[in-house]
C-alpha cells in the first residue's frame, strides 16, 4: 500500500509546515527503543503493585488499562507516585534509545516538512533523536505548559509530561486528570497552534488507556475543518478503538508500521531535494557555461541512502557541525557544485562515483575501489587555513576506512588550484608523517576550479 497522495504532496510542499504529527505508544514499541504498549506496561505494574501490597485483586477492574491503575492506586493511597515509579524504574523512559522513526521525526522537524509533533508518550526517545541529530537549535522540546514560553517555530510537545517531570503528580495518567490538563492549559496551544495544517497524521497510538482514547479524542475535535485526519496502524482497523472513537473515514486508515510509515513519508521529501538539486545544477552549468555532467546515478544514490544519510552527506559537505543539515535554498548550489566535480572525475577517469553519508566519495571500476576522496565545500566564506583545519579533524575520524583517503576536492574557497595541505605536528604526538595510525600527513587538496580548468589533473584523483 502507497500512502494517500494528500501525505505525498504534505510532506514535499514548497515551504512546508503543512503536516502535524500525534504519536503514541506504538511509535516506541519498534527496536531498539523497545518499551511495551501501554497495555502490557500497566498489566505488569499491576501485577508488581499487587506483589508488593499496595493493591489487592479486584481493586482495579481492568489491569490492562494504565488510566483504570492509575484511578485504583490514586483511591487506595491517594497520589499516583507509586504507579509512576513503577513505571520510571522498569522501563527505559528516560534513556529510551530512539528508532529509525524517531530519527526520521527529528529530520522531518528540522527540515520543517512537519510543523509540529505531540506526543501522548511519557519516554524522552524524541528528544533524544532531536538531540542526537543535533537540530535542537532550531527544534523546541515543551514538556509541558510550563515550557510554553520557550517554544520556538517547530516544537515537539509532551501533551502528557514525560519523565522528566520533577513531580510525579503532573503525569497525565488518571481519568480525571486530562479535564483539567486540555481545558485549563492546553486546548487553546493544541487547537490555536497547533492543529492549524492541512494534515494531521495519528501514528502509532496503541493500547486504547482511557486517558489516550480521550486525548485523542479531544485533538481530533480541535482539528480544523477542512484539515485532512489519518491514522498510522499495523494492525486491522476494524479492531482499533482509536480508529473509530476518531471517527475516520475508512480510506484515511494507513495500514503501516511505525519506521515503514516514517520512511515513506521521507523518501517523498529526499525525492524532492534530488529534484531540487538537479535544477540547481542544470542552472549552475548553464550561467557558468560548464560541461554538462550526468547526474543520473549521483541523485539516484542520494534517493537510495534515504533522509538521514543525505543529511549527514550534507553536513560532511558543507563543514556543518552538527550530524545532520537542513536543506537550504542557499546551499543548493554548493551541493550541485560538488556533485558536478565527482561526475566530472567520474566521466574522464572511466570510474563510476559513489556517494557515502561520511563525506567520502569512492571512484570504482569494476568491483575495485580505485580512489576515495573526501569532498568539502568552503561556502564561499572559507580559504586554504581553514579548509586544511577541518579537513585535518575529519581525516582522523575517516581513518578507520578499509581504503585510506587518497586526498580531498574542495569547492567553494578563497583559493584555487592543488592546495597540499601541511598542518602542524600533533601535540601529543609529534610529526606524525610516519606515523601508522594516521599515515602521513600530506593531504592533497585538489580545488574543483583547477580540475575543470585542466581536466587531465582528475587522472591523478583517480587514476
Amino acid at each position: 500500500m502507497t500512502l494517500p497522495p494528500e501525505l505525498l504532496q504534505a510532506v514535499s510542499a514548497p515551504g512546508g509546515g503543512k503536516i502535524t504529527l500525534i504519536v503514541g505508544a506504538g511509535c516506541s514499541f519498534e527496536a531498539p527503543t523497545l518499551i511495551p504498549l501501554a497495555e502490557t506496561c500497566s498489566q505488569q505494574c499491576h501485577d508488581r503493585l499487587v506483589a508488593n501490597g499496595v493493591l489487592e485483586v479486584g481493586d482495579c477492574t481492568l489491569p490492562s488499562n494504565l488510566s483504570c491503575l492509575a484511578d485504583a492506586v490514586f483511591a487506595k493511597t491517594g497520589e499516583q507516585r507509586l504507579l509512576v515509579e513503577q513505571l520510571s524504574q522498569h522501563y527505559e523512559l528516560k534513556a529510551a534509545s530512539p528508532n529509525y522513526g524517531h530519527l526520521l521525526t527529528a529530520a522531518l522537524l528540522r527540515e520543517g516538512a512537519i510543523a509540529s509533533v505531540v506526543t501522548l508518550n511519557f519516554d524522552l526517545a524524541l528528544s533524544t533523536a532531536i538531540a542526537q541529530l543535533g537540530v535542537g537549535d532550531v527544534v523546541g522540546v515543551i514538556d509541558g505548559p510550563d515550557d510554553l514560553p520557550n517554544k520556538k517555530t517547530l516544537n515537539l510537545y509532551y501533551l502528557h509530561r514525560n519523565a522528566n517531570a520533577a513531580d510525579p503528580e503532573t503525569w497525565v495518567l488518571r481519568t480525571a486528570a486530562l479535564g483539567t490538563e486540555w481545558k485549563g492549559k492546553w486546548e487553546q496551544v493544541v487547537a490555536a497552534m497547533v492543529l492549524p495544517t492541512p494534515v494531521v497524521v495519528f501514528a502509532g497510538l496503541g493500547s486504547p488507556a482511557n486517558v489516550l482514547l480521550q486525548s485523542a479524542t479531544l485533538i481530533r475535535e480541535a482539528i480544523p475543518y477542512g484539515s485532512k485526519a489519518y491514522q498510522v496502524d499495523p494492525g486491522d482497523p476494524e479492531q482499533s478503538e482509536f480508529f473509530k472513537a476518531l471517527k475516520l473515514a475508512p480510506d484515511a486508515f494507513v495500514r503501516k508500521p511505525w519506521c515503514e510509515f516514517m520512511r515513506e513519508l521521507s523518501q517523498r521529501l529526499v525525492v524532492e531535494h534530488a529534484s531540487q538539486l538537479k535544477a540547481a545544477a542544470e542552472a549552475m552549468v548553464q550561467r557558468e557555461r560548464l560541461q554538462p555532467e550526468d547526474l543520473t546515478t549521483l541523485l539516484d544514490r542520494l534517493q537510495n541512502i534515504g533522509l538521514l544519510n543525505v543529511g549527514r552527506l550534507r553536513a560532511n559537505w558543507l563543514l556543518h557541525e552538527k550530524e545532520y543539515m537542513a536543506e537550504e535554498r542557499l546551499a543548493r548550489e554548493l551541493i550541485a557544485d560538488l556533485l558536478l566535480a565527482a561526475a566530472l572525475i567520474a566521466r574522464v577517469t572511466g570510474a563510476k562515483a559513489v556517494l557515502c553519508e561520511d563525506g567520502v566519495v569512492e571512484f570504482r571500476r569494476g568491483d575495485r575501489t580505485v580512489a576515495t576522496h573526501v569532498f568539502a565545500s568552503g561556502r564561499g566564506t572559507r580559504g586554504q587555513v581553514a579548509i586544511e583545519a577541518t579537513l585535518t579533524q575529519r581525516r582522523r575520524r575517516l581513518r578507520d576506512r578499509a581504503i585510506p583517503l587518497g586526498g580531498a576536492i574542495v569547492a567553494g574557497t578563497h583559493n584555487s588550484g592543488t592546495m597540499p595541505i601541511t598542518p602542524p605536528a600533533d601535540v601529543l604526538l609529534g610529526d606524525a608523517s610516519d606515523s601508522i595510525v594516521f599515515g602521513a600527513t600530506a593531504l592533497p587538496i585538489f580545488h574543483v576550479d583547477s580540475l575543470r580548468q585542466d581536466s587531465t589533473k582528475c587522472q591523478q584523483v583517480a587514476p
